[in-house]
């Protein structure tokens, strides 16, 4: 009990400094090294394009997550026999890989507890049951009681199941920020195409070229969008579509502006313009243009504005301290167990289903890169791509009279 008590006070010890020096005053200079470090750590963080020097499996398997559903998918997703799959895919799951280091430090933990407890207070049982006197006889075994962990265990659940609600709030905003993008650019789209009418422009290679200019506008916005919540690596892509897609010196400008997005949605507005339009069809076009400057605004917000660090760092602080310790309080519960071995693969799988619900908050807390982005610009751009063709369907004298109502003006 006494060798318990030291590790505690060597664990919690550095614990208590950081804790003193939170709450010191001003002019008291403490671990200012260790501020600055953490400070630049932090700065660095908030560049998006900051490149990752050993990228991690978790980084790596997000554009593997980007996942489609369709009406076959439906289908085996509701299988009855997707927990046997499931369970036997465990070891080739993403959280699973995700979390190895975690998972076997916790697994090191109760080899080390296990070992320990062997060799230097109860012994060790041999293959035949015989028990072989410990190397070094302690008075008590290095354990702890249960009692701390069932006292706090709510309270890390409370933590663990605010965050992973958080995280997925945020998924889903985000898909329902860009499902509202990809419904107002096709309204865009949409409203050019029809609303061009001979008795505006009589010109049909003039109609036809500027549909296409604003339905090609529409779908280059998602892209600078997509390019803007995104990592460096689509950087070269980005590039040559715009390159291929806008003239010269408008694609220049747009990879050369601060802000591409919006960028991009001044240029769709200039295309927009140049649309033979009465007044309250260029209102009901730019009311489109409006909502997706919103929106625009909104994911930036989503992409920009972690959960806040405090609670997320704290949160990961209490599980990986209460995970880590567990092990000490699962040995005697296992006494009737071989050398009390059981309690190792025990106290793993305990950490991989907990550290893999953090796992999924991470990976959830910033959307865009798991979102199918690409299938949606790209959804949107075979769609725009349409709208001339759809134009050119009709001849001058098949456009509906009804747009030629006094109601919308001249």
């Amino acid at each position: 009990m006494k060798l318990s008590r030291c590790i505690l006070s060597a664990i919690l010890l550095p614990t208590a400094t950081l804790t003193v020096a939170a709450f010191a005053p001003n002019g008291v200079n403490i671990n200012t090294q260790l501020a600055k470090s953490v400070t630049t750590e932090s700065s660095t963080a908030l560049q998006a394009d900051a490149p990752i020097q050993k990228p991690t499996y978790g980084e790596e398997s997000r554009k593997y997550r980007r996942t489609v559903f369709g009406h076959d998918d439906w289908v085996k997703h509701r299988r009855p026999d997707r927990f046997v799959k499931n369970l036997s895919t465990i070891f080739d799951s993403g959280v699973t890989q995700g979390t190895r280091f975690e998972v076997s430090c916790v697994a090191g933990v109760a080899t080390f507890a296990t070992l320990w407890n062997g060799l230097f207070y109860e012994g060790l049982r041999d293959f035949n049951g015989v028990l072989h006197d410990p190397i070094v006889n302690l008075n008590a075994p290095l354990v702890l009681p249960a009692m701390p962990f069932t006292v706090s265990v709510s309270a890390l659940a409370l933590l663990i199941t605010f965050r992973t609600n958080n995280a997925y709030q945020r998924w889903f905003e985000a898909r329902r920020c860009w499902g509202i993008i990809n419904t107002e650019c096709r309204n865009v789209a949409r409203m050019a195409g029809a609303w061009c009418v001979p008795s505006k422009e009589p010109n049909r290679a003039k109609r036809v070229y500027d549909i296409r200019r604003v339905s090609t506008a529409s779908w280059i916005f998602m892209r600078c969008l997509q390019r803007h919540v995104g990592g460096p690596d689509d950087e070269a892509d980005f590039q040559r579509t715009v390159r291929e897609w806008v003239p010269p010196e408008e694609a220049e400008a747009m990879i050369a502006a601060p802000h591409r997005p919006m960028r991009g949605l001044y240029y769709l507005s200039r295309c927009i313009e140049r649309l033979p339009l009465t007044e309250r069809q260029r209102i009901e076009v730019d009311k489109s243009c409006v909502i997706i400057g919103d929106i625009c605004g909104a994911a930036e917000r989503i992409y920009g504005t972690p959960i806040p660090l405090m609670y997320t760092r704290h949160t990961s602080r209490f599980l990986s301290t209460w995970l880590l310790f567990l092990p000490f309080a699962m040995w005697e519960p296992f006494g009737k167990a071989w050398n009390h071995w059981e309690m190792v693969p025990a106290s793993a799988l305990v950490a991989l289903f907990l550290f893999g619900i953090d796992e999924l908050s991470i990976q959830l807390e910033e959307p865009f890169s798991v979102l199918p982005i690409g299938n949606i610009v790209n959804g949107v751009k075979n769609l725009c791509e349409s709208m001339p063709e759809w134009h050119q369907e009709y001849s001058d004298i098949e456009y509906p009279p009804s747009v030629e109502d006094p109601m919308w003006g001249r």
